[in-house]
């Protein structure tokens, strides 16, 4: 894995991207990260958890973006992967248990820094973006007639660290890069202010589709414990073929209070999993070193609630009378709330990534060429 190394964010891509609007030439193309649309409402007056999601994609279009899709979408298509990965190394087919996510580069840079050993416990799998970046240079792109040279993907994220993660060599599919710059939070809701934009006045838009369709499984990758239940439920489908709804419910581990854990039924064995932060890892690491983590499938977020309280979200002064935990709370039910209003709930289900697979990929999860797309070598 290619060394990461912290960036600050920069006004510089901001201004880039603006130069790339008005090329006739480039086909610029946008996707907003879950946690984004229940928190840039608060840089406009909103309270904290707000879904504002018609009126960022209508901002975005007055932005100048050809096209508006959902980091949704590609998190439903992480879902996919990472649940097959999943269930391959259940069956001995894979990689060792316990298996780590890969969608949060904090996590990913702490690895690589300190936890060299166990990177073959860790998916393979793209995060989301990187997963819409290559499909819209590929299939969309293949689709609409369009160069993929002249498409630039730029991502509105919640995290600092995902301006490094975009660039990192094995985000590349065709030797093209799936995204070309990254926005925070922050950098979108600036930028809407310097154009003058009335945000809370917009009329709602809608994401473009086919990458802008989604399930409740992509809208939970925003907050923690949101991608173990998502690809919890896609494991038992593909397993199954059963549509898993009953409530996935976590309780403190024995081990630690920062360890949240939970165990169910799964290729006709009892699989305990568990999600965690920064701190508890470091406890969890020790055992699987000893041969004594009892986890299947571990998830790490390294910010405190996901990516919903990610750096590059808005912050809050003690002087507006709200508590960090009282806005992670906030946005934590937003995106719940947002997810409980969607029907389909397994990520198996978003049709427009069935059709995509069908043309792209043998049409099943964990094929060669789906690796090939949307997975990376460290």
């Amino acid at each position: 894995m290619e060394n990461i190394q912290v960036k600050p964010a920069k006004k510089l891509e901001v201004g880039i991207v603006e130069d790339l609007l008005k090329d006739p030439n480039k086909v610029v193309i946008v996707q907003t990260a879950p946690s984004v649309r229940v928190a840039l409402g608060e840089m406009f007056g909103a309270k904290p958890g707000t879904s504002v999601t018609g009126k960022m994609v209508a901002a975005l279009r007055q932005l100048g973006f050809k096209y508006v899709f959902d980091t949704d979408f590609g998190a439903d298509i992480t879902v996919w992967e990472e649940a097959m990965e999943f269930l391959k190394r259940l069956k001995g087919e894979g990689g060792p248990l316990p298996q780590f996510n890969s969608c949060c580069i904090g996590w990913l840079a702490t690895a690589e820094r300190t936890y060299k050993d166990l990177f073959s416990h860790i998916s393979t799998v793209k995060s989301p973006i990187g997963c819409l970046g290559s499909i819209a240079k590929t299939y969309f792109a293949e689709k609409m007639n369009i160069n993929p040279n002249n498409i630039v993907v730029v991502a509105v994220v919640p995290c600092i660290l995902k301006k490094n993660e975009n660039a990192l060599p094995y985000n590349k599919t065709n030797f093209i890069y799936d995204v070309d710059y990254c926005w925070t939070t922050k950098d979108l809701g600036s930028l809407i202010k310097d154009n003058n934009i009335d945000f809370m006045s917009l009329v709602d838009s809608e994401f473009d589709n086919p990458l802008g369709e989604s399930t409740s499984s992509g809208t939970i990758f925003g907050r923690s414990g949101g991608v173990l239940e998502a690809v919890l439920r896609c494991a038992i489908y593909w397993d199954s073929h059963t549509v898993y709804t009953n409530p996935i419910v976590f309780t403190p581990s024995s081990i630690s209070p920062d360890i949240l854990e939970t165990e169910i039924t799964i290729a006709n064995r009892k699989v305990k999993v568990c999600h965690t932060g920064m701190v508890g890892v470091r406890k969890l690491v020790e055992m699987i070193r000893n041969n004594e983590c009892p986890y299947d499938f571990i998830e790490v977020m390294s910010c405190p609630g996901g990516c919903i309280m990610g750096a590059g979200q808005p912050m809050h002064l003690p002087s507006e009378g709200i508590t960090p935990l009282e806005v992670r709370k906030a946005r934590i039910s937003g995106l719940n709330d947002i997810a409980d209003k969607q029907d389909r709930k397994i990520s198996p289900l978003n049709q427009s990534i069935m059709k995509i697979y069908d043309a792209m990929f043998d049409g099943t999860a964990g094929s060669e060429k789906a690796e090939l797309n949307l997975h990376r070598k460290y």
